[in-house]
């Protein structure tokens, strides 16, 4: 049950995340980036957290939202390498 619990807390948690975003976006639209900014910034503050902290993390999340993280990619990566090596020691 708690599983369940946790699996309830994070999809809450990406759906505030992706809410938050959203109207973040949407605050940029309607006036400017800096504006926006300027309106969350106290909030950011109270969390230790800069603007540009907070810009980077839009980055990334578009990065990763985008597809240009594939960490599966890289463990099957790991994977072929680690073979090839346990191959190369045991045919020496």
């Amino acid at each position: 049950m708690s599983k369940l619990i946790d699996a309830g807390r994070e999809v809450l948690g990406t759906c505030r995340e992706a809410k938050e975003n959203f109207e973040y976006d949407q605050l940029v639209k309607k006036y400017d980036k800096h504006t926006a900014d300027m309106l969350i910034s106290e909030q950011l503050n109270k969390g230790e957290i800069s603007i540009d902290e907070f810009n980077v993390y839009k980055k990334v999340k578009v990065f990763v939202q985008h597809g240009g993280l594939d960490v599966s990619e890289a463990v099957e990566e790991a994977e072929r390498k680690a073979a090839s090596v346990i191959s190369n020691v045991l045919s020496a």
